[in-house]
């Protein structure tokens, strides 16, 4: 087993301090170009090569890692732990020294980790986990013009230097319907979840139909797990007289057993998904969807699995199991604070150094930060096949040409 496997595996706080002497070059690529607009033919991201590192002072460059260590989310922070861990002995930097504290469950528990690392010195904060604990940690690392590099999808939470390093539902929703549109569809439905989480794809959704000269047929919102059928449904997904299906795409956000629960739904409405394509986000990547005959055939947005693979086996072989994806973000995070260390204005010139419009290469792709602290991503459009997602276009490996 990798040494390192048997110091991060054991984090237990509140506060830890440790420097961890890596192996080998930087692995997350910070993208090169124009630094500003990039023409259609720029090239893709470049490696960047790690800095010379001085010799180790005393107190070296501290970054705070405010993660959950108890409480229910205690797995997914030590994953997350993990891959922080395993993305500075990758990066060589002797420099670095960790102040970690444990977030715990609750919003007050994140606060005062946040407080803990800071008051010991964290020039930037990787954590926490969670919108509600960001936001709530997010007024500390303000007050004291520290950045804060947090792992949530709630855009609100984001801002005045304050990044999340989460997969946006809106950027998956609009990269499936303008792929959708691309392909000849204009004629759209969604069935959404109530909530926040289909609030933000409801307005997503809308606009990516109107950006792409669609039609939104039909909306549907159901308390998730819980979609009825209805004459309504049964209308959507009947042929009209004249043969025509009413929509030729139907976007269903959500996977898992609620997705199995849709397409459950249809089916006893005489739905047989071959005459209407189903669309979908990145949460239909974990589900088993091969098995259902609705799905097969149908698209969805997300990272490119295969990518994440290369990641996971680096990790199950370093830690012995195999990680949650959002572990990749955790890895990402911690190479782009060594980047920003390095810089010649170190943290204090965070905000420009993440402001970069061509972005990063990271564990799951191309990604960069907005203005508002949101991440844009390099997305790939997947399709369902009975022996899993297969990758039918691509994600970029550059934003040239994109909007910033």
């Amino acid at each position: 087993m990798h040494p390192l496997a048997k110091t991060a595996a054991g984090f237990r706080w509140p506060l830890f301090r440790s420097s961890v002497f890596a192996l080998a070059g930087l692995v997350l690529a910070a993208c090169t170009g124009s630094g500003g607009n990039s023409s259609a033919g720029a090239p893709p991201p470049s490696p960047i090569t790690a800095a010379p590192i001085a010799p180790v002072q005393p107190r070296g460059i501290q970054i705070g890692v405010v993660l959950p260590a108890t409480g229910q989310a205690a797995a997914v922070g030590q994953a997350l732990q993990n891959a922080a861990q395993l993305a500075l002995f990758d990066l060589n930097a002797p420099d670095i020294e960790l102040l970690q504290a444990d977030a715990g469950a609750s919003a007050a528990t994140a606060v005062g980790a946040t407080q803990n690392v800071l008051g010991n010195g964290a020039g930037l904060v990787i954590g926490p986990l969670g919108a509600t604990s960001v936001k709530a940690a997010a007024g500390e690392a303000r007050r004291r013009g520290v950045t804060m590099l947090g792992f949530s999808t709630d855009r609100s939470a984001a801002g005045n230097g304050v990044y999340l390093m989460g997969f946006m539902p809106e950027e998956q929703v609009a990269a499936v319907v303008s792929y959708a549109a691309g392909a000849g569809m204009t004629r759209f439905a969604a069935l959404l979840p109530t909530g926040a989480y289909g609030d933000v794809a409801a307005a997503a959704f809308d606009l990516a139909v109107g950006a792409n000269g669609g039609t939104v047929v039909y909306t549907e919102r159901y308390r998730s797990g819980s979609l009825q059928p209805s004459e309504m449904l049964r209308a959507l997904v009947t042929p009209g007289p004249d043969g025509r299906m009413p929509v030729d795409a139907i976007l269903v956000p959500e996977g898992g057993a609620a997705l199995r629960q849709v397409t459950a739904t249809l089916a006893g409405l005489g739905f047989d998904g071959r005459s209407v394509r189903l669309l979908g986000t990145d949460q239909w990547s974990g589900s088993d969807l091969g098995s259902d005959p609705l799905t097969l055939g149908g698209w969805f947005a997300g990272p490119a699995p295969d990518r994440f693979e290369r990641f996971a086996a680096h990790y199950q072989g370093t830690f012995g199991d195999r990680p949650p994806r959002i572990a990749a973000q955790a890895y990402d995070a911690m190479t782009l604070a060594v980047l920003l260390a390095r810089q010649p204005g170190g943290f204090t010139d965070s905000a420009r150094g993440l402001a970069s419009p061509d972005g990063f290469a990271g564990v799951d792709g191309l990604f960069r930060f907005r203005a508002d602290g949101t991440p844009q991503h390099g997305l790939a459009i997947m399709e369902v096949t009975g022996s899993g997602p297969r990758v039918i276009r691509p994600a970029p490996d550059t934003f040239a040409g994109q909007g910033f």
